[in-house]
């Protein structure tokens, strides 16, 4: 409630604890994201999803095979456009490292779930993660990727 060079008197509960400018640039930027996720429409939005995350599952077994495990619902519509990916017989982190070599991002590790890693016999996955600003080039720069890791630890 007052600061002086002597000292300060901080405001009752909860005030003392929000200290500092407001986030108004987070409330600023939260405002533009909604106005632009609207003006797309959730509903298209979410039909993209479903429709790359199909082509997705579709591209990857059909170049991959046996070679690649692909966790969750083999439904696009029962998931999101997030594909945990494992490719067999290679550690993700090493997926993860050649893919980048092929400037695809993907996020390797545990995902903060591992718990459900280990009920399932999972070290850890490559997940790459598709929206509404991403098209079937990616998807293709992904499988492209997996087939150039595939081969690399093929030898």
């Amino acid at each position: 409630s007052n600061v002086t060079t002597e000292g300060f008197m901080p405001d009752a509960v909860p005030s003392k604890f929000e200290a500092g400018t407001p986030p108004i640039v987070e409330a600023v930027g939260l405002g533009a994201a909604v106005d632009y996720l609207e003006a797309i429409g959730m509903d298209e939005i979410r039909r993209h999803e479903i429709e790359l995350t199909a082509y997705a599952l579709r591209t990857l077994n059909q170049r991959l095979g046996d070679a690649i495990t692909i966790h969750g619902p083999s439904e696009p519509a029962e998931r999101g456009g997030v594909l945990s990916i494992e490719l067999v017989g290679v550690h993700a982190h090493d997926v993860s490292q050649i893919l980048d070599s092929h400037g695809v991002a993907v996020r390797p590790g545990h995902h903060c779930a591992k718990p459900l890693m280990r009920r399932y016999g999972v070290t850890a996955t490559a997940r790459a993660s598709f929206y509404i600003y991403n098209d079937t080039d990616d998807v293709d720069a992904l499988a492209d990727a997996l087939v150039a890791a595939h081969d690399f630890f093929s030898i």
